[in-house]
């Protein structure tokens, strides 16, 4: 297998495995069969592999075909996805922004901010890969992604900061709670009731058992999520109420749910991050500069 596979060979290849036979392959193509033929047996050849059994007239592909066939079916059409892109970048259609961020971000604010961007570039093409905090950082710093939204971070010798903030959380409950009836949450608010928490391996989940150390009758916790979406979903069921992030306060308040001022010195801390030394496109400034904008509406004087 010392030479480059042909392009062509593996096309024919990918017909004959879709289509079943040598003569449709060969009609879907637009070539003659013994041209099909000639490709396959030339691909056999180079990998060494028997990868269709020949009985008379008919052909079956050997379990070895099964296996290069997923292999061929990925990276052909990746090579498609990429003939694509250059055609749209060559006529100025295209300009991609590849962000990494925690699903608190992903699952809220930054669809809004994406759709904001979108009205204004509608040719920028965004990629989303939400992911937890440390694969963030990573995805960032080896270049796979432009950008990342991310809780505080500490990695400063991999990332460069764009912009960092400290947002106070929200209380959120079932609308019907008793607890809805008042215009502020404090701590005391807290005691005795049933709770869901954060997982202590979260900032949240940190934040809150610091806040509950120091209290006589901390709140019960009944249950703990990684995640904040799946903490409202289970508070708009009734298993208790909880203190969240800002963004998903006003998911919840969208859901049904309520949402009021808690009054507290600890706050959610988030950052926006790039590879360090990187130069960021216009579209994907705008991207961050849009973020933003919808972040000062949670920030308190």
């Amino acid at each position: 297998m010392g030479n480059m596979l042909s392009q062509r060979a593996l096309e024919a290849f990918r017909e004959v495995m879709r289509c079943g036979t040598i003569s449709a392959a060969a009609e879907e193509m637009r070539v003659s069969q013994p041209a099909i033929s000639r490709q396959i047996r030339e691909l056999e050849d180079r990998l060494g592999l028997s990868l269709f059994t020949r009985h008379g007239g008919r052909i079956a592909a050997t379990p070895e075909a099964h296996e290069f066939w997923m292999e061929v079916e990925r990276n052909l059409v990746g090579l498609k996805q990429i003939e694509r892109a250059a055609e749209q970048i060559k006529r100025g259609q295209r300009s991609t922004i590849t962000v990494a961020a925690a699903p608190v971000f992903a699952l809220t604010a930054l669809p809004e901010a994406v759709a904001l961007v979108n009205r204004d570039q509608p040719r920028v093409t965004t990629s989303f890969l939400s992911m937890t905090t440390l694969p963030v950082v990573r995805q960032v710093a080896l270049g796979q992604c432009q950008v990342g939204f991310n809780m505080r971070t500490h990695h400063k010798f991999e990332t460069d900061l764009i912009c960092a903030g400290a947002l106070p959380y929200r209380f959120i409950a079932p609308a019907d709670h008793p607890l809805a009836a008042k215009p502020e949450i404090t701590l005391a608010d807290l005691a005795r009731q049933e709770f869901v928490g954060f997982e202590d391996s979260t900032q949240t989940g940190r934040n809150q058992d610091r806040l509950f150390a120091g209290m006589g009758n901390p709140p019960l916790v009944r249950f703990r999520s990684y995640l904040s979406h799946i903490v409202s979903v289970m508070v708009l069921r009734g298993l208790g109420v909880a203190l969240v992030d800002p963004f998903t306060a006003e998911t919840h308040e969208r859901m049904g749910g309520v949402s009021r001022p808690f009054r507290s010195g600890e706050r959610f801390e988030y950052s926006v991050i790039k590879a360090v030394g990187a130069r960021l496109s216009s579209e994907c400034m705008q991207l961050v500069e849009t973020f933003e904008h919808l972040v000062d509406r949670h920030r308190i004087d």
